[in-house]
């Protein structure tokens, strides 16, 4: 039995194999080079069972060679995978389950049962050129560089991935390693394995994200201060990663305006734990704060979008001015389009932060503090000051004047959306019922806020015409007059909910 320890990422770039090659020589990188062509056969049975237990079945064939494979469950995080694998020789095609090791099956799993029930159900074919590389501190990694294509059926996904695996030595080479290819090739990390990939090709529904599932961070009391930011980074970072695939299967502004949030829910979590992190580790916050700003753009062409798109709420009434849709298309177009976003998600400054995201969440993880009895309820009493100053900032300002007009509502959404993200970071701490409750007019304050902003991008064009329609700024500040009244009344609701936090789970 091994354990791959190793880096993926997705290629964008053409001519990698060169790329790769160019770079070790200009490094004076020592390597041995091979290539080979590598057939793999996934097999399951019906029910999945396999996958079902986070096991993954391949034979694979290289020449004359057979080899079959199980690996069983391990963790992703951030592009690093890490999971056990079992390896035999084989003489056949199909996979005999009795030449593992027993104590890799599960009390309940049957493995004859499994045996009868093999089918294949997809396979994987492509060329593998592979760099064995030995640095100067004599660690040992192999870079496999993989191009083919993944077959299901009649349905067929391209492979055009690297993998960078810890032969020998220390886990910090790889990283060195990936920073260097950063430099010269468009990449970004690979979350799923080619079984992965297989298995959501082969379903006829798309494999269930357990990840964006989670609406809060923290949820386990017993931790301490240090060890939930540790997990949260590492869910937030996952989380991030998924949502940057999700931006690059659909290409919409609302799946960038994710990318844009999971980044600040991140950010935001190293501005709350900041008394708990070092000042080396804090530096990472500029990092976030450089690709959150950014995306700052992204807000505004949302609402754009939503004014010009013909399906959207207002267009209709904003069709009696042909002037204004242009206008609105006009600066629509000011905004970066898709083959900049592209490169913006495989540059070498992003992959770096996601690696050292990637580094911190490791690092933090090999020093996991013990729960004493002195602070088993350090974490509780840490999100109560936290959720408590939060709320208090944005309170504060919202008591201050009893009905606010439009700019004073935009003017206050920063300060509701870090109260809101302190919430995603923390409230899973506490009794989910007061939790919601308490949350639902907050919530409904910064969706009325976002649509607000649209109001005010429509007044800001209409002023720039020479001669608005009349009907159409009146119907424009209606429209706000009674958004600004449904506002009022959940804010003066939000202010007077009772705080979930204090009370007992």
């Amino acid at each position: 039995m091994t354990t791959e320890i190793e880096l993926k990422y997705l290629i964008l770039s053409d001519n990698a194999a060169e790329k790769i090659t160019q770079i070790f020589n200009r490094e004076k990188i020592q390597f041995s080079y091979q290539e080979k062509q590598l057939t793999n056969c996934y097999f399951d049975t019906e029910d999945l069972n396999l996958r079902q237990h986070d096991m993954g079945l391949r034979v694979r064939r290289c020449n004359n060679h057979i080899e079959q494979t199980i690996k069983t469950a391990g963790q992703v995080v951030g592009g690093l995978h890490s999971r056990p694998e079992y390896n035999v020789d084989i003489e056949a095609t199909s996979p005999n389950l009795a030449l593992f090791p027993s104590e890799i099956w599960q009390q309940s799993q049957s493995v004859s049962n499994i045996q009868n029930g093999l089918l294949t159900l997809f396979s994987t074919d492509f060329t593998r050129c592979t760099w064995l590389i030995t640095d100067a501190n004599n660690n040992v990694i192999e870079l496999a560089y993989d191009q083919g294509e993944i077959t299901s059926a009649e349905q067929q996904e391209p492979i055009d991935e690297i993998e960078l695996e810890l032969v020998k030595g220390d886990k910090l080479s790889l990283f060195n390693l990936a920073s260097l290819l950063f430099k010269e090739l468009a990449l970004r990390p690979g979350l799923k394995s080619k079984a992965a990939r297989g298995y959501a090709l082969w379903r006829t529904e798309p494999v269930e994200d357990k990840t964006e599932q989670e609406n809060f961070i923290c949820d386990n009391r017993n931790d301490t201060i240090g060890n939930a930011f540790t997990a949260g980074l590492g869910r937030s970072l996952t989380s991030l990663q998924n949502s940057i695939e999700c931006y690059l299967a659909c290409e919409s502004l609302a799946a960038l305006v994710t990318i844009k949030t999971k980044l600040m829910v991140i950010r935001h979590g190293f501005w709350l734990f900041a008394k708990h992190l070092s000042p080396s580790e804090l530096m990472i916050k500029d990092q976030l704060s450089h690709f959150v700003h950014l995306l700052s753009w992204v807000d505004n062409a949302i609402h754009l979008q939503e004014l010009t798109n013909k399906t959207g709420n207002y267009r209709k009434k904003l069709s009696f001015s042909k002037q204004l849709i242009a206008q609105l298309k006009l600066e629509n177009r000011q905004f970066p389009n898709k083959d900049d976003i592209c490169q913006l998600l495989h540059s070498e400054r992003f992959n770096q932060l996601q690696l050292d995201l990637l580094q911190l969440y490791l690092a933090r993880t090999e020093t996991v503090t013990l729960v004493s009895a002195v602070n088993s309820d350090e974490l509780i009493q840490f999100a109560q000051e936290r959720i408590q100053f939060s709320l208090g900032e944005i309170s504060s300002q919202m008591k201050m004047v009893e009905h606010l007009n439009c700019q004073q509502y935009i003017a206050q959404s920063e300060l509701l959306d870090r109260s809101l993200l302190t919430g995603v970071w923390l409230s899973g701490l506490f009794d989910s019922e007061l939790r919601d409750k308490f949350r639902h007019p907050w919530l409904d304050l910064q969706q009325g806020i976002s649509e607000l902003q649209s109001l005010w991008i429509i007044q800001q064009q209409l002023e720039k015409l020479t001669e608005p329609a009349k009907k159409l700024v009146q119907w424009q500040q209606s429209k706000v007059e009674s958004l600004l009244l449904a506002l009022n009344n959940t804010k003066a609701i939000a202010i007077e909910m009772q705080p979930y936090w204090l009370e007992s789970r």
